[in-house]
């Protein structure tokens, strides 16, 4: 089995989650692949697609969303540390990018907004 897992992580909660089910996919082929990159994937040589991303707002995340994230991280009394990568591009724009693939409308209400979960907690759960 060929799996492709892509994601877009801001503080690197979701990148850690996106490696930990690579790890649990094993011994399948897994490729992970950040939204960011404009790596070029035949999707019909691909067994299994995930895509994971933050939830900004309820929805996936927008350049607004991930600016105010951004700007999150920059105030002094946090402790949040951004990926490298976190200003590009998220997960919508990776499938709007796809030919003839429409993103999923997807909309997330947490039990408390706001509040992320911690990958290691995530992490426990699909072990």
């Amino acid at each position: 089995m060929r799996a492709l897992i892509v994601y877009e992580s801001m503080y690197g909660n979701t990148r850690l989650v996106a490696e930990a089910i690579g790890r649990g996919l094993a011994p399948a082929e897994v490729i992970l692949v950040p939204a960011v990159r404009n790596t070029v994937v035949d999707l019909s040589q691909v067994d299994l697609l995930l895509v994971g991303g933050p939830t900004h707002l309820h929805g996936l995340s927008r350049p607004s969303t991930r600016q105010g994230a951004i700007d999150a991280a920059v105030t002094p009394q946090r402790t949040l540390h951004l990926e490298a990568d976190a200003a590009g591009r998220g997960v919508q724009e990776w499938f709007d990018s796809l030919p003839d693939l429409t993103a999923p409308q997807s909309r997330c209400v947490p039990k408390s907004t706001g509040v992320a979960y911690r990958a290691e907690r995530m992490s426990s759960l699909i072990s």
